[in-house]
């Protein structure tokens, strides 16, 4: 009869023990998917950064190539101004001297 009394006591904590396992099992398996879920989302917010990190390099690099041909084009405006500027100054000089040579001439003419 002792031996059926040990029996059930073990009986009873063998299965006691093995419901807490189950329950141990399954706080674990819950405690893993919620890890996984908050590394999902995690990858998740990673790819958009990534993406909205992309996304602004290429308006980047497309604001970079608008610069550089502005300033291209800024290039080309100087030069013509400044090949505008020397085509002045060269003919402010040729009238220059084309006045001075017409005073000397009515100098001349008013002498006689």
């Amino acid at each position: 009869m002792n031996q059926t009394h040990s029996y059930k006591k073990l009986s009873v904590l063998g299965t006691t023990v093995f419901c807490l396992a189950l329950l141990g099992g399954c706080a674990g398996t819950d405690a893993v998917t919620k890890a996984q879920a908050t590394a999902d989302q995690a990858s998740q917010k990673a790819d958009q950064a990534m993406a909205a990190a992309n996304a602004a390099k290429a308006a980047a690099d497309q604001a970079s190539q608008k610069a550089d041909q502005a300033n291209a084009t800024a290039g080309a405006a100087k030069s013509t101004a400044d090949e505008a500027k020397s085509t002045a100054d060269a003919a402010k000089a040729e009238s220059a001297a084309t006045s001075e040579k017409l005073d000397r001439m009515f100098k001349k003419t008013m002498q006689k």
